[in-house]
């Protein structure tokens, strides 16, 4: 009894104790989120059990000496704070991977607009006036607006609706409304006609709605069958459950077995059918309005093939993950000065930071290719942050990259099946072969049923179609596939 009470005022029993505690938390980490192969488990935990052993021998054996006890004092304390922090690593890992790994509902946010330098401050001073609301669209989160201010004012307001979003936008600029109901999602419909509407009105409240969101995920075993994947850029920035235009419209084909992914690059103003507005062809871009299930079975429908999964990134994301990630390097082919933000990008391979690359994806005015080539760019920077990530010098900002990462990210795969990919990439350590095709067409003026008027577009062109449902098909049955347009 006295030995056991002896042994219990022993600083160096504490220190077993923490370096216990926090050996089996480690261990029980890596195993619950599945991020390191079985085979490395096994080994870590007999590798820490073994050295258990030999702190317990050389903490508490009175047959080794003052030097060999300090020694073992250090390396208890060293090994212990290292699987604290290694702990710490693993928590943030596996939790921005579950931040990543959502179905959270969709948030709508429905505007009162008002003209900028208009006498309107606040809700209470447009009683009696006259709204204006798009019809051409079939919103029901804007006849929520309307109901709810009606209600609130006892029906003491007049509301024009019109059929086409050139007219219901003229009619706030010609003074025949004094505000209209916008449903944020369709903020960016007013650029062909009035480019400068963001800084040409105001704001005067937002009503938010939430839509319960849909799992469209067809899964698969992603470390052994080949999947396509659907990546959607929103045009926006701030959070992700925001619904908008799709900016960027990617078919990523990953092969596990070979290492093997091809992207396919969509241009926005591509003209295809869409489920959302009874097959009528409209911009691809618009099926982001209709939320990224609408961009999802249109483009299953048009590629006749079925999509795995979605990814969804934004203006922010683009900015957040680049950063994180300390820049990259990126190989123009072109020499141009962005539209947005007015960087000078030079020819050849040079240093980018997060709001210069976003700068670079974004640019199409300044591109002899227009949208053609601006696809491109945006795969030359999803290649450039793959190429990052999986070198060494990730791990220099790798808490950083972990929380944007979890907050820039939204993918409709489940945690588990995140896991698994890293799990397979820490696994193998295979380097990936990344190669690229992009979608090309004709541009001309059609009908635009989202904007309800005739607006520029692109026609597909049928052999760039054909051949890009040829080279996902090859890389999904195990072909290599000889194309590379980065």
């Amino acid at each position: 009894m006295k030995k056991t009470n002896k042994l219990y005022k022993d600083y160096k029993f504490y220190l077993l104790v923490i370096y216990v505690v926090a050996a089996v938390i480690f261990v029980a980490q890596t195993f619950i989120s599945k991020l390191l192969p079985l085979k490395y488990i096994a080994g870590i935990t007999i590798l820490l059990l073994l050295l258990g052993l030999a702190f317990y021998f050389l903490l508490f054996s009175r047959r080794v000496n003052k030097i060999n006890r300090a020694l073992g004092v250090f390396l208890t304390v060293v090994l212990s704070i290292s699987m604290i922090v290694g702990n710490f690593y693993l928590y943030t890992t596996y939790s921005a991977l579950g931040n990543m790994s959502t179905n959270e509902d969709k948030k709508v946010g429905v505007s009162i607009v008002v003209l900028k330098d208009s006498s309107y401050k606040k809700i209470d001073d447009l009683l009696g006036k006259t709204f204006g609301k798009a019809t051409n669209l079939p919103d029901k989160n804007v006849d929520k607006t309307q109901e709810t201010l009606m209600s609130t004012y006892n029906s003491d307001m007049e509301v024009t609706e019109y059929d086409n979003i050139g007219a219901f936008a003229d009619a706030l600029y010609n003074n025949e409304v004094d505000a209209i109901i916008l449903n944020e999602a369709s903020r960016g419909l007013f650029d062909e006609k009035h480019p400068e509407f963001d800084d040409e009105t105001r704001v005067i409240k937002t009503y938010t709605y939430t839509e319960e969101s849909t799992n469209i995920a067809k899964p698969v075993d992603v470390t052994n069958d080949p999947f396509v994947m659907y990546v959607s850029g929103i045009d926006t920035y701030g959070s992700l459950q925001t619904v908008s235009r799709t900016d960027v419209n990617m078919l990523l084909a990953v092969n596990p077995n070979t290492h093997q992914i091809l992207i396919v690059s969509i241009p926005r103003d591509y003209y295809v059918p869409q489920t959302c507005q009874g097959n009528a062809k409209d911009k691809l871009t618009h099926t982001g309005i209709f939320g990224v299930d609408c961009s999802v079975s249109s483009l299953e429908q048009f590629f006749d093939l079925d999509i795995n999964y979605y990814g969804r990134i934004n203006f922010s994301s683009v900015v957040e993950i680049v950063d994180a990630l300390g820049g990259v390097e990126i190989n123009s082919p072109v020499a141009f000065t962005t539209l947005h933000g007015g960087y000078n990008i030079q020819q050849g391979l040079q240093h980018m930071d997060g709001s210069t690359a976003l700068g670079f994806v974004r640019e199409r005015y300044g591109l002899s290719g227009g949208d053609n080539d601006r696809v491109k760019n945006q795969a030359r920077l999803i290649s450039a942050i793959v190429d990052k990530i999986t070198s060494p010098a990730v791990l220099t900002n790798y808490m950083g990259l972990m929380s944007s990462v979890g907050d820039a990210i939204q993918l409709n795969m489940t945690t588990d099946e995140i896991s698994s990919l890293v799990h397979m990439q820490i696994d193998t350590m295979s380097k990936w072969e990344i190669s690229q095709f992009s979608l090309s067409g004709k541009g001309e003026t059609n009908w635009s049923p989202a904007n309800g008027f005739n607006s520029y577009v692109m026609i597909p062109d049928t052999t760039s179609v054909e051949q890009a449902k040829t080279y996902i098909m090859k890389v999904l049955s195990g072909e290599k596939v000889q194309v590379n347009e980065l």
